[in-house]
């Protein structure tokens, strides 16, 4: 009976978030640029008298959904990046029109490189999506006749219209994003500070030093430091005490150590991004779970598409784009079946919706008006419920597609049903294939790897004193910077590598734990002239971590000789 009741439990928690609405960010002025953008291109060609050319600027608008919760800065830099890779894919969805499985090839490239980009430089969704889906619907249309000067120049109003929209807070003078940040984390840290519940207090504890972390990303990216820092500060010195008066309290996880380490890494996330380059160098080295990512995808974008093409699919494209909807992301086991299972009855439900609209055949100023609401709908519901908002996803893809692919209207429900199936049924299977491929313990080891390296450089510069001229501390913050990204990414792999293999991830956990105590503890040490000094102290340090690259990270370790070696890295730092 217990066992029933736990089997019971567990798959109310795993279907829970289809049925629920998770708090998010606030997402009103995203969701209503996303509209206006998509709005725009479509009234102004349609009045212009092209009204069946103007669902084509739907390919370009998608941009504007590309790093649209981030500061402006920053989306003047994602939009456009992101206008120019949908009309590269267009492109390649044209040169390889009618030639259905050569454009399942070029499918899978343009998605496995797009998922690379948007998973190591933290884009986040719609990632390779849209990039996947261009290609496919490019090549139908081309394919079916449409001239192609024509779909890649009105796809380049809807890449403008989405960076003139997307960017409009700019001229329009508002910071909003980084206020909301900024006021999202000042009430979820007052919130720590107050809490007395016991068995509250590490889930707030959590929640604050997520919110800080937000904020103070959302400041850097935006450029405001100025105008926000000294309430960052202040959040900061308000945190750091709440968690040193913390120690020996209810909640347990808090230790003297942790008290240090939290203070050294509340004052790093003020450094901001790394450079891209380099976040894509790290994204390359095998193993990685951004590679892992990619690899993924373009095995399910070839086997989906393929699987479609042999059942004499005309539309195989749709396979192949929902398959790598599912496997773009990373994630635990458990939270990619989710996604998978969201996916596919969002997507049913979404057929429903198409059907329903090809039921009425509305008339085209009617499709003008849903457009835009569907795309504004998905911004503001992705991140509150995933299962709805790929409902509004569905019909918005197929509403644009058949008004250029020449969709045959009499099976397309059915046709799309099918598809769906066979691309998250290859996403599934993918998923669970290459789990030996990436097995969590590897991918754990890999990622500690790069915290190790990350952390030489840094003890190089203290050591050898690389810290006195303006260039060799501008150079030196910059390892901090990297140091500190490799940090908060091996916690996320680490604990999505127990949560999927909890006995072979165990004897690791310890090794990980320790190298994060000392990567923040060297952190510390940038912060305090007298301590960043004492070169003999990081000499030594990082003599004894020469120990841990000379293993390879493929070749099998136990734990405890990891472990061993870091004991002699931290005596090295705590002793000198």
């Amino acid at each position: 009976m217990d066992e029933r009741e736990d089997d019971v439990t567990a798959a109310r928690q795993f279907l829970r978030p289809m049925v629920t609405f998770a708090p998010g960010p606030k997402r009103r002025w995203v969701a209503l640029r996303a509209a206006v953008a998509a709005a725009l291109p479509l009234v102004g060609i349609s009045l212009l008298g092209n009204p069946e050319h103007a669902f084509m600027a739907g390919l370009g608008v998608f941009a504007v959904l590309y790093g649209a919760s981030g500061p402006v800065r920053r989306r003047f830099r994602t939009i456009p990046l992101a206008g120019a890779g949908l009309l590269l894919a267009i492109c390649l969805g044209i040169l390889s029109s009618g030639y259905p499985t050569l454009a399942i090839v070029v499918m899978a490239f343009v998605a496995t490189v797009a998922a690379l980009l948007t998973y190591s430089l933290g884009i986040g969704p719609p990632a390779a999506f849209f990039f996947a889906l261009d290609v496919g619907i490019a090549n139908l249309a081309a394919t079916g006749g449409a001239p192609p000067t024509m779909l890649l120049g009105y796809a380049a109003v809807g890449v403008l219209s989405a960076i003139v929209v997307g960017t409009s807070d700019a001229w329009l003078g508002v910071t909003g994003i980084e206020e909301d940040a900024v006021s999202s984390a000042e009430d979820l840290v007052g919130a720590y500070v107050a809490e007395e519940d016991p068995d509250r207090i590490p889930r707030a504890r959590r929640t604050a030093a997520s919110a800080l972390n937000r904020a103070w990303t959302a400041v850097t990216d935006g450029g405001t430091e100025e105008a926000f820092e000294g309430r960052l500060q202040r959040l900061n010195n308000r945190y750091s005490s709440r968690v040193a008066r913390a120690v020996g309290s209810p909640d347990s996880d808090v230790t003297a150590e942790m008290a240090l380490v939290e203070t050294a890494r509340v004052r790093q996330i003020s450094l901001g991004r790394p450079r891209a380059t380099w976040s894509l160098r790290q994204a390359l080295r095998w193993p990685s779970e951004d590679l892992l990512v990619a690899v993924r995808v373009l095995l399910a974008t070839l086997i989906a598409g393929g699987i479609a093409i042999l059942l004499d699919n005309a539309h195989a494209y749709w396979a192949a784009a929902f398959a790598v909807l599912v496997v773009q992301t990373g994630g635990t086991r458990v939270s990619q079946l989710q996604r998978a299972l969201h996916r596919t009855v969002g997507t049913a439900a979404g057929l429903l919706v198409f059907a329903v609209i090809l039921k009425l055949d509305p008339g085209h100023w009617w499709l003008v008006l849903l457009i835009p609401c569907f795309q504004g709908a998905v911004e503001l519901l992705v991140t509150r419920n995933y299962t709805v908002a790929v409902t509004f996803i569905t019909p918005l893809a197929l509403m644009i597609a058949s008004r250029l692919t020449q969709m045959d209207t009499e099976t397309i429900i059915a046709d799309r049903a099918l598809d769906t199936v066979i691309g998250v049924g290859v996403a599934v299977l993918v998923l669970v294939v290459s789990g030996r491929l990436g097995r969590p313990e590897l991918l754990l080891r890999a990622h500690a790897r790069r915290v190790v390296l990350a952390l030489a450089d840094v003890l190089d510069d203290l050591a050898d004193r690389r810290t006195r001229t303006e260039a060799e501390m501008a150079a030196h913050l910059d390892h901090c910077r990297q140091l500190y990204v490799e940090l908060i990414g091996s916690d996320v792999v680490a604990n999505r590598a127990h949560a999927d293999a909890p006995e072979a991830v165990a004897p690791y956990r310890e090794m990980e734990q320790l190298l994060a105590d000392i990567g923040y503890l060297v952190l510390g040490a940038t912060w305090h002239p007298q301590v960043r000094g004492q070169r003999e102290r990081m000499a030594a340090a990082r003599t004894e971590l020469a120990a841990l690259v000379g293993h390879p990270v493929g070749r099998k370790r136990p734990a405890a000789d990891i472990t061993r070696d870091l004991r002699r890295v931290e005596a090295a730092l705590m002793d000198g």
